[in-house]
């Protein structure tokens, strides 16, 4: 080989070497199209937090925090969310419909008749279990007419009765994608739902801000009454021309979100071309409060003297990243005592594409904790606190234990 020739590989190597993501003991993989999105991701923004500033990948003056993972389970068709049996063992969604045990892979709950799971983002996406009687609530989208509904269901023997299920609410999808509505029970013990804009890109009907539209909001439902779909809490406090199942309003596309013990929640808000985002509001704050899609895209105005994106009101997220290194869109989330700080809790959340897994606490912001080659669909977590994480590409469920 001549010398010239040897140099230019030489300098080809080195230039590949530098832009690879520093090793953990997780290995990191080459990046992915967001099948959830179906948008493109451009790459030229850094990452940052909410302030603007450079994110940390490791808590300043502590012992770096390391991840193992551990597969429980396999075989899956487009593993979900991850939740506990009433048993305490726990089971995990696939998009087509059905609830696997992750013990040993047996169906808990088939739904497949009722559920359209046709789009990458149709079909099976949440379950909550009351907190006052025996039932299941479900969030999926319905064969019927591509709605995505909230039904409910009698437990009998700690199994759903799908025989007896019944309508909360359905809100119809004007598109194919950002149609998940993720439910869960909070402290308060109402019905939280999380709804995206109704899908294309931007926002084009602009129901992020339409406050009379249920599409692009967070909704909380009354349930407790078993003989009618659900009613509005009492004291709502909703702003004159909201519907009243509104309490906060401005997402694009949640992808996830939870509760925390100083009575916050947390919401993992998938980005458009630039940033994704991590929200987190006290839930005394949440009524009327507006997270800003599609007049900001994390913390920053879509365009330039666009009106009312710099109107104080608008609540910012508690962190940002950007597309790059093919990160592409967020996916939450679980909240966890924190490994480091005791009597602190924090957050743990995860890129669809790229693999890479953040930590968010109120005081050291978000710092990246493992690089790994999941597609990262979910987390969830059982009875004992257990935390697992879904892999949509290879169909598996695996336990992440943080060291």
């Amino acid at each position: 080989m001549s010398t010239i020739k040897y140099l230019i590989l030489l300098l080809a190597l080195l230039a590949a070497t530098a832009c690879q993501p520093a090793a953990t003991n997780v290995a990191p993989i080459a990046p992915t199209q967001d099948t959830r999105a179906g948008e493109t991701v451009p790459t030229s923004t850094p990452i940052v937090n909410a302030a603007g500033t450079a994110t940390d990948t490791a808590l300043s003056n502590t012992t770096p925090i390391q991840i193992k993972l551990t597969p429980i389970i396999a075989e899956l068709d487009r593993p979900g969310h991850v939740f506990a049996l009433p048993d305490g063992t726990a089971a995990v969604i696939e998009q087509i419909g059905v609830i696997r045990r992750l013990t040993d892979g047996s169906v808990w709950l088939d739904m497949r008749d009722l559920v359209d799971a046709d789009s990458s983002e149709r079909g099976l996406f949440s379950v909550a279990l009351s907190p006052f009687q025996s039932e299941l609530f479900v969030s999926y989208t319905r064969a019927s007419d591509r709605a995505t509904v909230v039904s409910r269901m009698p437990m009998i023997d700690n199994k759903p009765d799908i025989t007896g299920m019944s309508l909360v609410i359905a809100i119809s999808q004007p598109y194919a994608n950002h149609n998940g509505g993720f439910i869960a029970f909070g402290p308060d013990q109402y019905l939280y739902v999380a709804t995206g804009d109704g899908g294309s890109g931007n926002d084009p009907q602009n129901y992020g801000q339409n406050t009379q539209s249920l599409l692009g909001k967070v909704l909380r439902l009354d349930v407790s009454n078993g003989q009618v779909p659900y009613a509005i809490p009492a004291g709502q406090p909703v702003q004159a021309d909201w519907l009243p199942e509104i309490v906060a309003v401005g997402l694009r596309n949640p992808w996830r979100f939870g509760f925390m013990a100083d009575q916050s929640i947390w919401i993992a808000d998938v980005g458009q071309d630039k940033l994704e985002e991590l929200n987190v509001v006290s839930l005394a704050d949440l009524p009327t409060t507006n997270f800003g899609w599609r007049l900001r895209e994390g913390n920053e105005c879509r365009q330039a003297g666009t009106p009312d994106c710099d109107n104080p009101g608008l609540t910012d997220p508690v962190a940002v990243y950007a597309h790059t290194a093919g990160n592409c869109s967020i996916t939450g989330g679980e909240t966890i005592p924190h490994p480091r700080l005791d009597g602190l809790e924090a957050v743990i959340y995860g890129d669809f594409c790229s693999g890479v897994i953040w930590m968010w606490d109120a005081q050291s912001g978000s710092q990246i904790i493992a690089e790994t080659d999941l597609q990262i669909s979910s987390f969830g977590r059982d009875a004992d606190g257990v935390i697992y994480v879904s892999d949509y590409r290879k169909g598996q469920v695996l336990r992440l234990d943080i060291e």
